[in-house]
């Protein structure tokens, strides 16, 4: 697991493919769910009363990323999801240490 410091940004990419070829889940990128579970437990899946939810960004067929800035220490839990045509989700964690320099 990769291990990042409090305040990184990293990005996250997935990409999406059907019979080994890269295929967009969807044509619109709203169909392209992440969330983002921090350690304390926080969701930011489409809630309206947590965080800003993430959003995914194409960047060509079937390649999708979105930035997180790292704002908690511990392990940080990140899927993202198709929701229609490629239906399918990948999971990511990170760990975020604590630093001397931690607020």
């Amino acid at each position: 697991m990769p291990v990042y410091d409090k305040g990184d940004q990293v990005r996250i990419t997935a990409t999406f493919t059907s019979d080994s070829v890269n295929t967009d889940p969807t044509d619109n990128a709203d169909d392209v769910l992440v969330t983002w579970r921090r350690p304390s437990g926080r969701d930011t899946n489409g809630v309206a009363d947590q965080d800003a939810t993430p959003t995914a960004t194409k960047t060509t067929t079937g390649i999708y990323f979105v930035d997180l800035t790292l704002d908690e220490e511990g392990v940080h839990t990140i899927r993202v999801k198709g929701l229609e045509g490629v239906v399918a989700a990948d999971i990511v964690e990170l760990q975020v240490a604590k630093s001397v320099f931690s607020d």
